[in-house]
């Protein structure tokens, strides 16, 4: 190369120099985002800029060489490279321990619980169901970009790893893969879909019991039947319409159901074959003979839904129900009043504090969700032997409350009454379960709440879930419990964040480099 460009040679290194500062600047900035310290519109952004910052220090590098080949090849024959060839060499033999290691551990892969609860461990209920599977399981998990997936990825390892390779799983974006989602009918994020064979099973909630209960259900695809009571104009699963539930029934029958309407009047009984019952707000009474055949259902350990609509007018509440009683003898209480919640718009609409949801497995996934019942009666437990157990489910905001005046309602007039009416929070929804006979009942105060107008988001989520529960699908395996140690976290503020992040990333290599910087000088001053 020609001495009057030989002199531009180190131009090349600044470059690289600078480009090699912007990589390591946008690396904290990643490092920054990761922590939540910062907020970047764009994260591929960093990634591009990364790639182009190393670009630009090979071509640095590059210009460098071809402008100075003479002293590049200097540097590395000169003494200086004869004296580093020795730390090359060690620095190549090191590397490749690490490379050997890195393969064996590749090739044998082993981890190690180190919590002190065994938290990231299966359970033997469910490692037993995984080694007994004789055909495959794929678990196709619908995530998108915005939903957390690394506990998600932990638990399906756990799971592949248990299975002897017959169990795997892939994570799709619905955003990005829309037909294979509408193949799967997925209606919310965070759905899992068990796929063996011909056959389905679908997961709203990842966790180790949901998932095991889908593999077991896989494995033993025996009929389901759900039978929806008809004869007192109850609610459509047949005809679509606002106020029908068309889109409850495709949810069961994506789900393994078989979706059947049934008139105890004509059958005088309820089949053997049911797994659960629904009565989907009734509006006219039962008869005894009706109301007898639903406690021999119960008595034999069969499951129940009853949503009931508040009564609007006198003659409605004067009008008994044989239906109720049942319900009282189950511990739940019906009330005479029409909810208001004046922080919604319409007021007529009781939504569920998606903040106060009871732990129950009816309501397991449904936080952060609201539930509207459109027009809805407040519940209420009572006392009932030990044999039977009750749980509020789904409650009110504070400042809704249950009004009693009729008339108010019909001309639009609701005002709270401290002397009649009832304050918030209000229980919309409870389930009760008989231990004894293994018999389960879940009451909603309104029939509306999963019709196709409104059966997006928590409101089909949660009758759904309910008849899993009653039709005993939820807890079809029964996982020993986890002991688990409460333990206290306190969060560093920003400025605690950022020093340990500049420590990690910045202190530790600059006394690293120093130290090096530091051994060179004294042998280049020895000689």
């Amino acid at each position: 190369m020609n001495d009057k460009f030989k002199k531009y040679a180190p131009l090349g290194l600044v470059i690289s120099g600078l480009a090699l500062l912007a990589a390591i600047g946008l690396f904290l900035t990643s490092a920054l985002s990761s922590a939540r310290i910062v907020t970047l519109p764009d994260p591929e952004l960093i990634t591009r800029g990364l790639w182009a910052s190393a670009a630009v220090v090979m071509l640095g590098l590059a210009v460098t060489a071809f402008l100075d080949a003479e002293g590049v090849r200097k540097f590395f024959t000169g003494r200086q490279a004869r004296y580093g060839s020795n730390s090359a060499i060690l620095l190549l033999a090191f590397l490749g321990v690490l490379f050997f290691i890195n393969a064996l551990v590749f090739d044998n892969p082993k981890t190690w619980d180190v919590t002190e609860d065994q938290q990231n461990t299966l359970s033997p209920e469910t490692v037993a169901i995984l080694e007994t599977l004789d055909s495959p399981v794929t678990a196709r998990a619908y995530f998108s970009s915005q939903t957390p997936t690394s506990s998600v990825k932990q638990l399906l390892d756990n799971f592949k790893s248990a299975s002897k390779d017959n169990f795997n799983y892939e994570f799709i974006n619905p955003e990005f893969n829309p037909v294979q989602a509408e193949e799967d009918k997925v209606e919310r994020d965070g759905t899992i879909v068990l796929v063996m064979g011909e056959q389905r099973e679908v997961v709203s909630f990842a966790s180790e019991r949901d998932l095991a209960s889908g593999i077991l259900r896989l494995k033993n695809p025996g009929e389901r039947l759900v039978y929806f009571v008809t004869g007192h104009g109850e609610l459509s699963i047949d005809t679509p319409s606002e106020t029908a539930y068309t889109l409850v029934k495709q949810s069961l029958e994506y789900k393994n159901y078989t979706v059947a309407n049934l008139n105890l009047l004509s059958e005088g009984q309820v089949p053997e074959n049911a797994a659960a019952l629904v009565i989907a707000g009734p509006q006219t009474p039962f008869s005894e003979a009706e109301v007898a055949a639903l406690r021999a259902y119960l008595d034999r350990g069969g499951g129940l839904i009853v949503m009931k609509e508040p009564p609007l007018s006198a003659e409605a509440i004067a009008t008994s129900d044989p239906l109720d009683e049942i319900l009282t003898e189950w511990g739940i209480s019906l009330s005479n009043d029409f909810v208001i919640d004046p922080n919604v718009n319409p007021a007529s609409i009781a939504v569920a504090d998606p903040s106060m949801y009871a732990s129950h497995p009816i309501t397991q996934g449904l936080a952060g969700f609201y539930t509207a019942f459109p027009t809805a009666r407040s519940l209420s437990a009572l006392t009932v032997p030990e044999n039977i157990i009750i749980t509020p489910l789904a409650f009110t905001g504070v400042n809704a409350w249950g009004e009693t005046d009729l008339e108010s309602i019909n001309n639009n007039t609701p005002a709270f009454d401290e002397g009649s009416d009832t304050s918030g929070p209000l229980t919309l929804a409870i389930a009760s379960e008989d231990w004894m006979k293994s018999a389960r009942l879940v009451v909603f105060g309104d029939s509306e709440l999963a019709a196709d107008a409104i059966y997006q988001q928590g409101n089909g989520d949660i009758v759904v879930n309910a008849i899993d529960w009653v039709a005993e699908q939820d807890d079809q395996i029964s996982l020993t419990p986890k002991e688990s140690t409460e333990r206290l976290y306190k969060q560093p503020g920003t400025l605690g964040l950022i020093a340990m992040l500049l420590g990690a990333l910045c202190v530790l290599p600059l006394i690293i480099a120093g130290a090096g910087i530091s051994t060179w000088a004294a042998r280049r001053k020895r000689g």
